[in-house]
């Protein structure tokens, strides 16, 4: 649990430890407080009980009946705050807080302190930051009342680090004129911010063009949180990243190189792809952030190297929890968000991972729902899937038998670099080679064809 006082970067100041306890409410049609309380343990929290109403109140987000109930129940369970399952405005967080006499977070808030409390790489802090302050600016009036309850008096702190958006408190004024002066200052800072970003963001395209600029296949990971697709990557790559049961446990898409035998599992065999013995080609693997229902507009730009990483991929794993008791909806918000940013869905394999926590009738009835999907876990299935990669890369590949002569061998070393070696054949005027290429590289090999 985060302790009381002030953080790294940022402003919301961490929560303080008397706060541990919490109770959650959700209102309207869409109630998601089974994903909201995995939410709030991912930060250390403890759920003490539930609420909900099917009607949202313009007023207090739920009717001031609910909000009387609301307090009795904080009361009853020595709550020490309570988290909404959706945004709320500045004047609903307030009579919402007013009336059940604790502190109240949003689901925005709540996902904001996540990302800042996984955020590892500068631009992740960078937007993380920003996404604090966009969800600061419309709520400041309120908001030192907020942090004062939150961080057990650290309000003061969430404006007085290096990164701070108030500047401090010592020049506090008459109170129209304070809060305007707030306002500047968070709006000057979130300015900067987005300078330094875009900076990050030239960087970003400068190692994208890089990347793409090579003929070796790419394959990205997409899924919802906690789908465990960095689990995936360590069995691919043997990267050895961070596989914690938490939401949003990474925030920056990631990239390795996957050699045939660089991973846990050998790429020799299996039921797809090239035949045994055959050379298969290396090909790069990126890890991304999970997608969430009722994602914070303020945390859209966290996502952009999601869907770069995406759309730049020949091939995409789409990554669910087969355990998850809404694996439909949220297999199909993934499926959304990508369809909905224009990206091509023509070649996806969807990995059906943490079939370990299925019963066998579970297992049998998803497989039966999801017929094409790979089923994996910590330690099997992989071979499996490395079989449909290169199956999915041969498809995009021209099959060609080719005569290097001895004299140009460097470029049987780029196919070995680039391509799928079926055979191999050591002739008198060079070498002769069965392959499949990329699309791009046909034209350069076809004045090589035997």
């Amino acid at each position: 649990m985060p302790s009381t006082g002030q953080r790294e970067y940022g402003v919301l100041p961490a929560l303080d430890g008397a706060l541990r306890g919490v109770v959650l409410v959700g209102a309207g049609e869409e109630r998601y407080l089974d994903e909201l309380a995995r939410l709030a343990q991912t930060l250390g929290l403890e759920v003490l009980g539930e609420m909900e109403q099917a009607r949202r109140d313009n007023a207090g987000y739920i009717g001031s009946g609910k909000r009387k109930e609301l307090r009795e129940l904080v009361r009853e369970v020595g709550a020490g705050m309570v988290i909404t399952d959706d945004e709320l405005t500045a004047s609903q967080a307030r009579t919402l807080e007013n009336d059940c006499d604790a502190p109240v977070v949003d689901r925005t808030e709540l996902i904001i302190r996540i990302f800042h409390e996984h955020a590892r790489d500068a631009p992740s802090k960078l937007q993380v930051e920003l996404a604090e302050l966009s969800y600061l600016l419309p709520r400041v009036r309120g908001m030192w009342r907020h942090l004062e309850r939150l961080g057990g008096g650290a309000a003061g702190s969430a404006g007085s680090s290096g990164s701070s958006a108030s500047g401090g408190r010592a020049t506090r004024g008459p109170g129209e004129q304070q809060l305007e002066y707030d306002r500047r200052q968070i709006r000057a800072r979130m300015e900067r911010l987005k300078r330094r970003l875009a900076e990050e963001e030239r960087s970003r395209a400068v190692r994208r063009s890089r990347l793409n600029s090579t003929e070796t296949p790419r394959i990205a990971l997409v899924g919802y949180t906690n789908a465990g697709k960095t689990t995936i990557l360590n069995a691919l790559s043997g990267a050895g990243r961070s596989t914690k049961d938490r939401l949003f446990e990474t925030l920056e898409t990631t990239t390795r190189l996957v050699e045939p035998t660089s991973g846990s599992y050998t790429t020799n065999g299996g039921d797809a792809g090239p035949r045994e013995g055959a050379h298969r080609p290396a090909f790069t693997v990126t890890d991304t952030v999970g997608f969430i229902r009722k994602l914070p507009t303020q945390l859209v730009e966290s996502f952009s190297s999601t869907l770069e990483a995406a759309s730049d991929a020949d091939i995409l794993l789409l990554c669910a929890d087969a355990s998850s008791p809404r694996l439909d909806e949220e297999v199909n918000t993934v499926r959304e968000t990508l369809a909905s940013s224009s990206l091509s869905l023509n070649h996806i394999i969807q990995v059906m991972n943490k079939k370990d926590l299925l019963s066998e009738g579970d297992l049998t009835r998803i497989k039966a729902r999801f017929p094409e999907a790979v089923f994996t876990d910590m330690h099997e299935g992989y071979e499996e899937l490395l079989g449909k990669i290169y199956e999915a890369i041969s498809s995009m590949r021209k099959r060609m038998e080719v005569l290097i002569p001895h004299e140009e061998y460097a470029e049987v070393a780029r196919l070995y670099g680039a391509a799928s070696i079926h055979s191999r054949e050591e002739r008198e005027s060079g070498v002769l080679l069965d392959v499949s290429v990329p699309a791009s590289m046909a034209g350069r090999y076809s004045r090589y064809l035997a």
